[in-house]
């Protein structure tokens, strides 16, 4: 019988255990949703600081000052110059066309290629076999070695 009662005295702890670990469990996971609101929160009170910013930089600052004849202000110890500023970008669909008048053109040295490739675990004698064979060609490519992490992603309704 005292066997029996060590038996069940046991397994009464490891349900406390269990129950801790589960609930702790859980807490971490309300945590980690309430941080990834807060995070998306943030982002998106940034994204709409950087377009008020841009705004001002790019439209109201140099309207007033042309409105002004003004071509440069210092205040605060900070100086505004006005200065042109060319912004372009060509319409997917539309890109072929545009690489085609630009190699007509004679301007195809504008266009520039980026290659990416990703290596898999126990690639790396591949991935160094690949680097060398472009640097023996003359280029210098760019190498971004990094761990391949396994995150956790919460689903809406998934848990707790």
């Amino acid at each position: 019988m005292e066997l029996f009662d060590d038996m069940f005295d046991e397994s009464v702890a490891l349900k406390d255990v269990q129950t801790d670990a589960a609930k702790s469990l859980s807490q971490l996971v309300r945590t980690m949703r309430r941080l990834d609101a807060e995070i998306e929160e943030a982002e998106a009170h940034l994204k709409s600081l950087n377009q008020e910013r841009h705004k001002l930089s790019v439209e109201t600052i140099p309207a007033l000052m042309d409105e002004m004849g003004v071509e440069r202000v210092d205040v605060d110890g900070v100086t505004v110059a006005r200065k042109l500023l060319v912004h372009a970008s060509i319409p997917a669909d539309r890109r072929d066309e545009a690489f085609d008048w630009l190699r007509s053109q004679g301007l195809d040295d504008i266009i520039k290629n980026d290659v990416t490739l990703t290596f898999g675990k126990g690639e790396d004698n591949t991935a160094g076999d690949v680097i060398g064979m472009l640097r023996d060609k003359g280029f210098d490519p760019a190498t971004n070695p990094h761990p391949s992490l396994y995150t956790t992603g919460l689903r809406e309704g998934a848990c707790c």
